[in-house]
C-alpha cells in the first residue's frame, strides 16, 4: 500500500476542512484531582484552559464522555462507585443541572463497584457503564432533555473478571468489552429497550492482554489493543450476528505496550497510544480493515501515554501523557505531522481520559 503521512490522510478524511472558529472544547480528566478540566481548541489545535477546574467530581474519575447531542457530559468515578452529570454552556464552563420540576442537582447516579469506562448509544438514549470491580455493565435510560440517568429494570449485566475497555458500534447493534484477564473479549447485541444479551460464542479468544476495544465508525470493524503482545488485532464484524472474524494480516505491530486506541469517525486513521516506548503508532485503514503504518510513524509523545484521541474536527490528535502530567498535541501542517504551538500542555495532574466536543 502506498505510504501516506498523517496530515494527508486526515485531509483526505475530511476534505481538508478546517476549523474557522474557536468553538470546540476539549476535557480531560485525571487520577490526581476529583475535576474536570476544560480547554478550549484553537483552530491549530492549541489548548488554552477554560477555567481550572471547570467541574468537581466524585472520588478519582477515570472516565469521561460527551453526550452525542453535545448538551451533557457523563463522568464515571471509579472510587465513587457512581456517574456525575454535568451540562455543557457552549463556552467550556460547565455545571451539574437541576431537576426542572424539583430545582434538586441531578446526580450523581449509583453503578457498580470500580467503573472504569463509559460510552453511550449513538442515538443518545442509552449509557453503558463499565464496572471492574464488579464485573458487569450497568446500563441507563437517558432523559435527552435534561441528561438524567434512570437505570434500567434488568442491569446490570455480567461480563467476564475485571473488564477494563467499552465500545459500542455505530449502527448501535453491538457492544464490546476488553478482558485482560483472561484474554478475551466479550460482545453482546443491544435490544431496542438498551437491554445487552450475549453474541453467540462469546466472549472470543484474543489471546495476549486485551487492554482496549475500539469500533470504526461504518460497524465493519474491531481493533483490540494487545499490550504484552505489542499488536493490535483487528477483526471484521458480521453485520447480522455481530460475531467478530479476524482481518487478513492481523495482528498488526505497535511499539510498546499499547494501552489505548482511537479511530477517526471517517474510519480512515487509527492510532495506538503505546505506554511502554512513550510514542504513539498511526495507521492507514484500507477498505479490508487492514492497518499500515503511515510514513513517519511512530511519533514521540511525553512520558507513559495511557490514552488517545482524534478530536471532533478529525484534525488533531491529543495524547494524554501519566509519568509526565501533560497532554501531547499533534497538527496537520502543510501535509505533515507536525507539534501544536506549546505542546505538550501541562495539566498538573495525570491524565486518563480525554474526550473534545
Amino acid at each position: 500500500m502506498k505510504a501516506f503521512t498523517l496530515a494527508g490522510l486526515l485531509a483526505i478524511a475530511i476534505g481538508a476542512t478546517g476549523c474557522s472558529t474557536s468553538n470546540h472544547f476539549v476535557y480531560v480528566v485525571g487520577t490526581g484531582t476529583n475535576s474536570v478540566f476544560a480547554f478550549q481548541q484553537t483552530p491549530a489545535g492549541k489548548l488554552v484552559e477554560v477555567t481550572a477546574p471547570a467541574a468537581t467530581t466524585d472520588s478519582l474519575p477515570v472516565s469521561i464522555v460527551i453526550h452525542p447531542s453535545g448538551k451533557f457530559i457523563y463522568v464515571a468515578n471509579s472510587a465513587g462507585n457512581n456517574v456525575t452529570l454535568l451540562a455543557t454552556s457552549g463556552k467550556g464552563t460547565l455545571a451539574v443541572p437541576k431537576d426542572p420540576i424539583t430545582n434538586n442537582a441531578l446526580g450523581p447516579f449509583t453503578a457498580g463497584t470500580g467503573p472504569v469506562a463509559l460510552a453511550v448509544a449513538p442515538g443518545g438514549q442509552f449509557l453503558y457503564v463499565l464496572n471492574g470491580g464488579s464485573s458487569n455493565i450497568s446500563v441507563f435510560t437517558i432523559d435527552t432533555s435534561t441528561g438524567n440517568l434512570s437505570a434500567l429494570k434488568t442491569s446490570p449485566f455480567g461480563t467476564p473478571a475485571s473488564p477494563v475497555s467499552i465500545a459500542i458500534a455505530g449502527n448501535g447493534k453491538f457492544l464490546y468489552v476488553a478482558n485482560p484477564a483472561l484474554g478475551t473479549v466479550s460482545g453482546f447485541t443491544i435490544g431496542s429497550d438498551g437491554s445487552l444479551a450475549a453474541i453467540t460464542g462469546s466472549p472470543f479468544t484474543t489471546g495476549g492482554a486485551p487492554s482496549w476495544v475500539v469500533i470504526d465508525s461504518s460497524s465493519k470493524f474491531l481493533y483490540v489493543a494487545d499490550t504484552t503482545g505489542n499488536q493490535i488485532l483487528g477483526f471484521s464484524v458480521d453485520a447480522n450476528s455481530g460475531a467478530p472474524t479476524p482481518i487478513t494480516g492481523s495482528p498488526f505491530a505497535t511499539g510498546s505496550q499499547p494501552v489505548s486506541l482511537a479511530i477517526d469517525s471517517n474510519s480512515g486513521v487509527l492510532v495506538a497510544a503505546n505506554r511502554g516506548s512513550n510514542n504513539i503508532s498511526v495507521y492507514a485503514v484500507n477498505s479490508s480493515g487492514a492497518l499500515s503504518q503511515v510514513s513517519g510513524s511512530p511519533f514521540a509523545t511525553g512520558t507513559a501515554p495511557v490514552f488517545v484521541g482524534v478530536d471532533a474536527t478529525n484534525r488533531f490528535v491529543y495524547v494524554g501523557d501519566s509519568g509526565s502530567n501533560d497532554i501531547a498535541a499533534f497538527s496537520i501542517v502543510n501535509g505533515n505531522v507536525a507539534t501544536v504551538s506549546g505542546s505538550p500542555f501541562n495539566l498538573g495532574t495525570s491524565p486518563v481520559w480525554i474526550t473534545s466536543q
